[in-house]
């Protein structure tokens, strides 16, 4: 009789061991998602609409990017579609927003990578594909290179199908103001108007005139619920920038880059600076190879690589852990995990309602 009561007493333990242990892995299916619209210095009294409009935009943004991951998709999906909010909003300097080069146009650059396996993708100097981050995914699923440019990568992205818009589609007039202060202030000649010419119609946000809030970029970077990683970036570059200047963040190893055994990052900011060093590859290659923590490899690219007031970077590694920093005043950026971790922010604050 003890004999039989003490097997059912192990078999009661055994069973309740392997509920606890399944009931560890249902909540053990980590997924972590963080987003940013650019790194910058973007004052606290700016109209209350524009940051209502920041706020909304990021609140879109990262809802998107974490219901694909808290269903169980995949943070290559996550980050794509997270970045096509932000590219399709006017507020953020990518896509539709996407600020004007010295010559009165604009040119957009974005890269995607996929951490699972190295796969990479991007697209600089765009000028008509609507998105181009999604230009940028198949540069890397369906051609044997790493990145396309200028009117070959728009020839490629219309070849594929990919939603081409006129020129005159990123037009807005506070950008507009922006390179006429930019240019000025550089004693540079100003272009009369767009070459696309100037439709009557503006889609930015009023800003205050002395305020330029087109420098920067938006990108996301993720970690889903298989434990694989992916990254994404794009931007429409500098104000004012030389036409066909390209940054970082077409460029895998500057300003995207993600690596299952590493990390996945996205970085805003200076993009020669981000370049010269290799910041992406650089955070990656101390959490894979140096074995330091995810804050620790941001930490010290920050501030002992890039110079103060770079930029910044947002970044998750493969338990979850994110990062989001900055060394300048302002990065919009946002964050969620499956442990419940959640918010959108431009100042040091979370936006709240």
């Amino acid at each position: 009789m003890l004999i039989r009561n003490a097997a059912w007493l192990v078999m009661s333990f055994m069973i309740m061991g392997l509920f606890s242990s399944a009931l560890v892995q249902a909540e053990e299916k980590r997924w972590a998602i963080v987003l940013h619209g650019g790194a910058g210095d973007i004052p606290k009294d700016i109209p209350p609409e524009l940051v209502q409009e920041y706020k909304q935009t990021l609140e879109k943004a990262l809802a998107t990017g974490e219901k694909i991951l808290a269903e169980g998709g995949t943070a290559l999906d996550a980050v794509q579609q997270t970045v096509m909010v932000m590219e399709d909003a006017p507020c953020f300097n990518a896509g539709r927003g996407a600020v004007f080069n010295a010559a009165g146009y604009q040119q957009l650059d974005a890269s995607i990578m996929d951490g699972s396996n190295l796969a990479c993708g991007g697209v600089s100097a765009v000028e008509t594909v609507r998105n181009p981050i999604v230009a940028a995914r198949l540069v890397m699923e369906k051609t044997p290179h790493v990145l396309l440019t200028a009117k070959d990568a728009d020839e490629f992205a219309k070849a594929s199908g990919l939603e081409i818009v006129p020129r005159s589609y990123y037009f807005n007039e506070a950008r507009w103001k922006d390179l006429v202060r930019r240019l000025k202030k550089k004693g540079q000649p100003i272009p009369a108007e767009p070459p696309y010419g100037r439709p009557n119609v503006s889609l930015a946000p009023t800003h205050p005139a002395d305020v330029d809030l087109g420098n920067g970029t938006v990108g996301c970077a993720a970690l889903d619920q298989n434990g694989n990683l992916a990254a994404a970036t794009s931007t429409g570059g500098l104000t004012g920038k030389m036409v066909g200047r390209v940054g970082d963040s077409p460029i895998i190893g500057a300003g995207t880059y993600a690596d299952n055994a590493g990390c996945a990052i996205s970085g805003t900011g200076t993009g020669e600076q981000y370049i010269r060093h290799a910041i992406g590859f650089q955070v990656n290659f101390r959490v894979r190879e140096m074995k330091q923590s995810l804050q620790e490899a941001v930490d010290h690219c920050l501030t002992k690589v890039l110079d103060p007031g770079d930029g910044g970077l947002i970044a998750v590694d493969a338990e979850g852990n994110m990062v989001l920093e900055v060394s300048s005043t302002t990065l919009a950026r946002g964050w969620s995990d499956w442990k419940g971790s959640r918010g959108v922010a431009i100042w040091d604050e979370p936006l709240e309602d």
